[in-house]
């Protein structure tokens, strides 16, 4: 790792659920890889004094407060146990569960949330709350699904999509965790015309198909070259498709075990909404997907992601 991500936390939400442990697990995994502390971050959504519906007479707040305090430590228990040496900084945070995930964001070099919440905590976590986070979150995000929805033992390989010029972000965190993970990695840049059938042609006369296929390889192997460069032991093999980003996605990382794309940061906060792309393979993916802030707006171009 290089940069100013050097020595933060790999930071991971928690609540308890099944979801939230997958999470836990990579987040532990990655910040080995990284060697540097895990940070498991628990919100607590009900502020001192605030009243928590319940039964009259009996303290919903304070059993909840004891429900987080025994998630929270259950996740610290299995990251010392799964790695002994490794160290773990607990916080649990009185708040919003968007604000505090996305602030712990700022002081982090990843974030890890599971895909989704099983109601524990009143689901006061995941779910709903994820898409927030990736929107608003200033560092890389990877969400863990609890489960993959097809079943590939001895997944291998990183993906990633590639937008244009814009994507450094995206690529330089495909190649090294490629590098870390010591495994190949799949480049994967799709594209389309603007306008359905020949009528591209009026649009464009001097590109035809082929002719615009010849230009995206072209400009994939030129964004990838540097970095080729820099990791010569990573292995890179090229997808360029005329086709839907999402889907060619989601078929090229069906045995992989990490999906990365990015997400434009232009607007700033969680104002700026996911991509379709971006959406879809968070929703669909049944490996882990890392989503990458990028700070520059695309290229107007004659060809378009998915």
């Amino acid at each position: 790792m290089t940069g100013t991500a050097v020595g933060r936390p790999v930071a991971v939400g928690v609540d308890g659920s099944a979801d939230a442990s997958a999470a836990c697990r990579a987040a532990g995994e990655e910040a080995v890889r990284r060697g540097v502390p895990v940070e498991p971050v628990l919100v607590f959504p009900w502020r001192p004094g605030e009243r928590v519906p319940g039964p009259r007479g009996f303290d919903t707040r304070a059993v909840l407060r004891v429900a987080a305090d025994l998630a929270l430590d259950t996740a610290v228990d299995e990251l010392r146990r799964r790695h002994p040496g490794l160290a773990v900084r607990p916080r649990l945070v009185e708040g919003d569960p968007v604000d505090v995930l996305v602030g712990a964001s700022r002081s982090a070099q990843l974030l890890c949330l599971g895909s989704q919440s099983t109601g524990s905590l009143e689901d006061v976590l995941l779910g709903s709350t994820a898409a927030g986070v990736v929107r608003g979150a200033a560092c890389p995000v990877l969400v863990v699904p609890r489960r993959a929805v097809r079943t590939v033992r001895g997944r291998a390989g990183v993906v990633v999509g590639v937008e244009d010029g814009t994507d450094d972000d995206v690529v330089a965190a495909a190649f090294r965790a490629a590098a870390d993970r010591a495994c190949g990695l799949v480049a994967v840049h799709t594209w389309r015309h603007p306008a359905p059938g020949p009528a591209h042609l009026a649009l464009d006369p001097l590109v035809g198909d082929e002719a615009a296929q010849r230009r995206e390889e072209d400009l994939l192997s030129d964004v990838l070259a540097p970095w080729t460069a820099r990791y010569p032991q990573v292995p890179v093999r090229q997808v360029v498709e005329r086709g839907r980003a999402a889907e060619v996605l989601l078929s090229a990382s069906l045995t992989a075990e990490l999906l990365l794309v990015g997400r434009r940061s232009r607007w700033g906060g969680v104002l700026g909404g996911l991509r379709s792309t971006t959406n879809a393979v968070l929703h669909r993916a049944g490996c882990p997907v890392q989503v990458v802030p990028t700070g520059a707006p695309a290229r107007s171009r004659s060809t378009a992601p998915a």
